[in-house]
C-alpha cells in the first residue's frame, strides 16, 4: 500500500465553512433553507411537561420527541431544567434516551454547566448548544467545552449591558461574540446569532428591531441567525395568528432557523408555503405532498375530519404497531391491553406485531433505520409480548413457536453484543432461542443441537482468532448432526469466508438472521 501511494498528491481538507449540526445518523446544514427546532422538549409554560420531569416520566417526553420529528422537525432542543430535580442527570438520560430511538439532532438547551458538559460527552454526532451571549464570563465558560466536544452554538445578542434596544446594539454584540468564538478556534460558521425575539404586546418596535437584526447578520455579517418565534405573542390572545405570521416575516429576512412547535398547524403551513415561494421546494413537490387532497398533513400523523377522532389515535395515543415501530415500550404494553378486550392474542400478533417488525426490518435493511432504533422497536414488542404471554396463561393456551434456534458465540470468543441482538428479534418473531452464551466448545453445540433436534444453529464470532473455532463447529455439525443448517455472522466476516468455511448462510447483520430463519422454517 505504501508503494502504491508515495507518488500520489496529498489532499488537505479544505475548510467548508458551512454551518453542520448532526446526529449519530444524519446532519443538518443551516444555511438558506429553513431549519425546524422542536421546541416541546421544555417546560417553559407547559404544565404537563413539568410534571413529567418531576415523576420521572421518559415515556411522555419520548412520546413528545416522536410526534415533533412525525411532524416536520429537523433538530430537537433538550430542556429539562427544573428547581426541583437533578438537571444533569435528568438531561443525561433524557439525551441518552431520545438518541435511542430518534436519529434527529438534538439541541442541548440549558444554563447549568455542569448539565451541559456531560450532555456534550455522551452526545453522538455535533450537537446544537444553546446558548451563550456577550457576557465575558458566559463565552469563558461555554467557550471552551465547544472546542473541546464540538457543537454549534446559539449566541444570544446581549451582554453585561442588557439587550440592545437597537439592531445597531445587537449586531456589535454580534461581533463580539464572533471575535471571542475565533480566539479560541471556533470560527463563525459555528456560531448562530439569535436575535432576541421580544414580545410585542409590551414593546410595539420589538417585531421591527428584530427583524432588522435578522436581515443584518444574514447581508453584513455574512452570518447565520435564530429565534425562538413564540416569544413575540406572549400576553396576546390568539397567539398562534401572530407567531405565525412573525414567522413567515421572519423568514422572508433571512432567518436560517427557527425554535417553534412543529404541532402547530398554522406555524407549518406558513414554513411549507414560504418554501414554495422562496423556491427552495423545486416543483412544490414538498408541498404537494403534504397538502395535496384536501388533507392536511403533519410528517405521518395524517389528519382528515373525523379521520383521527374514529381511528382513535393521536401523538400521545398510538396504536401497537405504530408504538412498536417509535420504540416505545409503556405505550406498546398499554396498547396490546387495550387490545385484548376485544381481540385474540394470535390475532394481535399476526396482524399488529409482526407487520409493526417487518417495516421496521425492512427499513434497517434499507438503511432508513438504525440499530438503535431496531432494537428499541425490538424492545417495545417484547413489552407487548409479555402481556400477551400472562393473556395466554390465564386462558390456559400456549403461545405457538415457529420452531427452535440455538444461538452461541463460538469456543475462545467473548463478545456477545452481536448475538444477544439476533436473540432479541428471533425471540419477537415467536421463535425459541437456546441461548448457550458464549466461549462455547463445538461439543456443547453438537450435543444441544442432537438432543433437541434443532433444525437451524447460529455462530457468531468477533475475532480472527476465533474463525476457526467456528469451522470446527460446523465442520463437526456436518457429521454429528447433517440435519442442523447453520448461519454465522460476526465482524470478521464476509460471504465469501462463511461459505469457505461450509456455513449454509451467511447473516450481514441481526434482521438477515431472522429472515434466514423464516426461509429454513417455511414461514409464509
Amino acid at each position: 500500500m505504501a508503494a502504491l501511494c508515495k507518488d500520489l498528491p496529498v489532499r488537505l481538507p479544505e475548510r467548508k465553512n458551512r454551518t453542520v449540526i448532526s446526529s449519530y445518523a444524519q446532519a443538518v446544514v443551516i444555511d438558506r433553507d429553513p431549519v425546524i427546532i422542536g421546541e416541546r422538549i421544555n417546560p417553559t409554560g407547559k404544565a404537563k411537561f413539568k410534571q413529567a420531569l418531576k415523576d420521572h416520566n421518559l415515556e411522555y417526553i419520548l412520546k413528545e420527541g416522536v410526534l415533533q420529528q412525525d411532524n416536520g422537525a429537523h433538530v430537537l432542543d433538550v430542556n429539562v431544567g427544573l428547581p426541583e430535580i437533578d438537571e444533569p442527570a435528568m438531561m443525561v438520560e433524557v439525551v441518552k434516551e431520545l438518541q435511542s430511538i430518534i436519529d434527529l439532532p438534538l439541541q442541548i438547551d440549558t444554563s447549568n454547566m455542569t448539565a451541559m458538559e456531560r450532555a456534550m460527552r455522551i452526545y453522538n454526532g455535533k450537537p446544537l448548544i444553546n446558548s451563550v451571549n456577550g457576557k465575558k464570563e458566559v463565552m469563558e465558560a461555554i467557550f471552551p467545552l465547544v472546542k473541546r466536544y464540538g457543537g454549534v452554538v446559539v449566541a444570544l445578542a446581549l451582554d453585561e449591558d442588557g439587550i440592545p434596544e437597537t439592531a445597531e446594539g445587537r449586531i456589535a454584540v454580534s461581533k463580539k461574540i464572533y471575535d471571542t468564538a475565533a480566539g479560541y478556534g471556533i470560527g463563525k460558521e459555528d456560531i448562530i446569532i439569535d436575535a432576541l425575539c421580544m414580545t410585542v404586546s409590551s414593546d410595539n418596535k420589538g417585531a421591527i428591531t428584530t427583524l432588522e437584526t435578522v436581515r443584518r447578520v444574514r447581508d453584513e455579517l455574512q452570518g447565520k441567525t435564530i429565534l425562538g418565534v413564540s416569544n413575540i405573542s406572549f400576553g396576546l390572545p390568539q397567539r398562534e395568528i401572530v407567531n405565525a405570521a412573525f414567522f413567515t416575516m421572519a423568514l422572508q429576512n433571512g432567518l436560517s432557523a427557527a425554535i417553534i412547535n412543529p404541532n402547530s398547524e398554522a406555524m407549518m403551513r406558513s414554513y411549507y408555503s414560504f418554501r414554495v415561494l422562496a423556491d427552495l421546494d423545486p416543483q412544490c413537490s414538498n408541498y404537494i405532498s403534504i397538502y395535496s387532497g384536501n388533507v392536511a398533513v403533519l410528517g405521518e400523523v395524517k389528519r382528515q375530519a373525523g379521520d383521527q377522532k374514529a381511528a382513535g389515535i393521536s401523538g400521545t395515543d398510538l396504536s401497537l404497531g405504530e408504538s412498536i415501530k417509535k420504540g416505545l415500550k409503556d405505550r406498546a404494553y398499554a396498547a396490546v391491553s387495550e387490545l385484548l378486550e376485544n381481540r385474540e392474542p394470535l390475532s394481535i400478533i399476526n396482524e399488529e406485531m409482526i407487520p409493526a417488525l417487518n417495516e421496521v426490518g425492512k427499513g434497517f435493511e434499507k438503511g432508513t433505520v438504525f440499530l438503535p432504533q431496531l432494537l428499541m422497536s425490538a424492545e417495545a414488542a417484547k413489552a407487548a409480548f409479555e402481556v400477551i404471554k400472562e393473556k395466554l396463561a390465564q386462558s390456559g393456551a400456549e403461545e405457538k413457536k415457529k420452531g427452535t434456534v440455538i444461538l452461541a458465540t463460538v469456543k475462545g470468543d467473548i463478545h456477545d453484543i452481536g448475538k444477544n441482538i439476533v436473540k432479541v428479534l428471533l425471540e419477537n418473531y415467536s421463535y425459541e432461542v437456546l441461548d448457550l452464551g458464549k466461549d462455547v466448545p463445538p461439543e456443547t453445540i453438537v450435543k444441544t443441537a442432537i438432543e433437541r433436534n434443532v433444525k437451524l444453529v447460529g455462530l457468531s464470532a468477533l475475532m480472527t482468532t476465533t474463525v476457526p473455532s467456528m469451522e470446527e463447529t460446523i465442520r463437526q455439525l456436518r457429521i454429528q448432526a447433517p440435519f442442523a443448517k447453520v448461519m454465522v455472522g460476526g465482524a470478521v466476516l464476509t460471504k465469501e469466508y462463511a461459505m469457505t468455511i461450509g456455513a449454509d448462510q451467511y447473516c450481514r447483520d441481526a434482521m438477515a438472521s431472522v429472515n434466514y430463519a423464516e426461509d429454513i422454517f417455511e414461514v409464509k
